[in-house]
């Protein structure tokens, strides 16, 4: 990141984009920053969140839901379940990411971008990584994942509902 500018993206939100290879346990990992305001399928508002028309019933305003996880942008914590998931700050932003814009697929360089941001100097396998340690912790079977599908040559997609 250049001197001076600041960080773009949902990881510049969470403020938490030099983490990439924080282990858990590890104080970088433990870090429970303040959520913010997102775009679809949260829509924000004055006070800082509001419900999509989409949101499941039950699902608190700054939550997203999908399939059998809930995601807490406010506590930055995730749950498959009702069981939460413990995650680092990155593996956290790279799932609100991919859960904000279910369905949509997403190319590396675009998730690159947005967690990591705009001057990242590194490998793009950055990304692959931490979507495989994302799927050991979310997924029943990760190699054969049902919520982050891989597009061949592109990048990653949030499955709708989990499907």
């Amino acid at each position: 990141m250049e001197e001076g500018r600041p960080e773009e993206g949902p990881a510049a939100e969470a403020g938490h984009a030099g983490d990439a290879g924080a282990e858990p346990g590890s104080s970088a990992a433990q870090g429970t920053g303040e959520g913010s305001p997102a775009a679809s399928p949260v829509i924000p508002s004055r006070d800082g969140w509001a419900a999509s028309a989409g949101q499941s019933p039950g699902v608190r305003s700054g939550e997203l839901s999908s399939g059998p996880f809930r995601l807490s942008s406010t506590e930055r914590r995730l749950w498959k379940g009702g069981v939460e998931i413990v995650l680092t700050p990155t593996e956290w932003t790279l799932v609100m990411l991919l859960m904000e814009r279910e369905g949509e697929g997403l190319s590396r360089d675009d998730i690159l971008d947005a967690v990591w941001g705009r001057h990242f100097i590194g490998d793009l396998k950055i990304v692959d990584v931490n979507i495989r340690r994302i799927r050991q912790k979310l997924e029943d079977k990760p190699s054969d994942p049902r919520y982050i599908e891989t597009l061949w040559g592109f990048g990653y997609r949030w499955k709708r509902g989990g499907h």
